[in-house]
């Protein structure tokens, strides 16, 4: 399996329409233009022949079938996202399961084309709603294979699918919380943590409405272990109106930060009277600071010694503190009282 992980070749879109494409064996790099560009990016099946084979049959294609591969409503049978850094192909059999990640993942999306780093396929069946997550067991009805590979591989273990953490790309290579991601005007962001129904989706869309700072995830924030730099998993936000949940995707443009971004603020999300209502806590040792975050640390595939000293790290040199909050609707007067303020403060810092 290792030596069919490096791509034979990658080709990725240019501004001006243009391709580039890259042969791996050869380091030669070839300009190529927009249609036999994007039959190459369409066809996953040409990643896995040498680029002068791919070239031929691309060419083969158009002349022959020169409409691309769409479906009946105009769409292509997969999507392609980014997520930490990596760009990912997902298939799906059932066009409902295609549907619910062309609405949901939709801003997402690379900017430019390009040959994805890995290939997810999702068989009739599967929990959709549960790719984010870690399951019991194996995750059956789920592949993977990457781009030089034409065998598809079982994805095995319990981490999550979305975004596929058990395949070469993502391998150990983070560490997870639980929590939003909020990224301030300087690119800066600020962590919030917190249990589920504590506020992070409020905190999330109040930050953004605010002016304050852009929304990464309101879900899952993902720590890479070699660099520091936190990537939010771009989930579709659960918003909560009483007992009724609806699935609001996140919008595209400046309101959503998309990529890395580098922390320097945590807060965790605590119910009063534990803290008091709007009432932000420092942790006064980096020990505390650990035990505040415990409950929110998840796997992503990194060992543990990996996960324990990223977080340590982070904890080391961002401000941490816990906010005292009310359940709803008293949750955003808490906000405005003392995360307003503290965003202010670190932007400015």
């Amino acid at each position: 399996m290792a030596d069919r992980t490096s791509p034979l070749w990658a080709a990725a879109e240019r501004s001006d329409g243009a391709w580039e494409v890259v042969d791996n064996r050869t380091s030669m790099l070839y300009v190529i233009d927009g249609t036999l560009g994007a039959r190459l990016w369409q066809n996953d099946q040409l990643w896995t022949i040498p680029l002068q084979a791919a070239f031929d049959v691309a060419v083969s294609q158009i002349q022959t079938h020169p409409t691309s591969n769409l479906d009946d409503e105009g769409l292509f049978p997969f999507l392609d996202v980014e997520v930490g850094g990596v760009t990912v192909r997902y298939l799906a059999d059932d066009k409902a399961h295609r549907d619910t990640l062309q609405v949901n993942l939709d801003v997402a999306r690379p900017r430019l084309r390009g040959t994805a780093d890995v290939l997810l396929r999702l068989r009739p069946g599967v929990r959709i709603d549960l790719l984010h997550r870690s399951v019991s067991g194996n995750r059956a009805g789920v592949e993977y294979r990457m781009p030089r590979d034409p065998q598809w591989r079982p994805y095995t273990g319990m981490l999550p699918a979305l975004p596929p953490l058990l395949t070469p790309p993502y391998h150990r290579r983070f560490s997870a919380l639980h929590a939003a991601l909020l990224v301030m005007p300087s690119g800066r962001s600020v962590i919030v943590c917190g249990n589920q129904k504590a506020g992070k989706t409020t905190a999330a869309r109040w930050a953004r409405d605010t002016g304050l700072a852009a929304t990464a995830t309101d879900e899952v924030v993902l720590l890479d272990t070699m660099t520091g730099v936190a990537f939010g998993v771009p989930l579709a936000q659960a918003v909560r109106q009483g007992d009724q949940r609806t699935t609001v995707p996140l919008p595209a443009g400046s309101a959503t930060h998309l990529g890395a971004t580098f922390p320097i603020g945590l807060v965790v999300l605590t119910p009063a009277p534990v803290v008091p209502a709007g009432f932000l806590q420092a942790a006064g040792t980096e020990q505390e600071s650990m035990a505040w975050l415990a409950e929110h640390m998840r796997d992503a595939g990194a060992d543990p010694a990996a996960t324990r000293r990223i977080v340590r790290e982070l904890v080391s040199r961002v401000h941490v503190h816990r906010l005292g909050v009310s359940p709803w609707p008293g949750l955003q007067t808490d906000l405005a009282a003392g995360l307003a303020p503290l965003l202010k403060t670190l932007e400015q810092s």
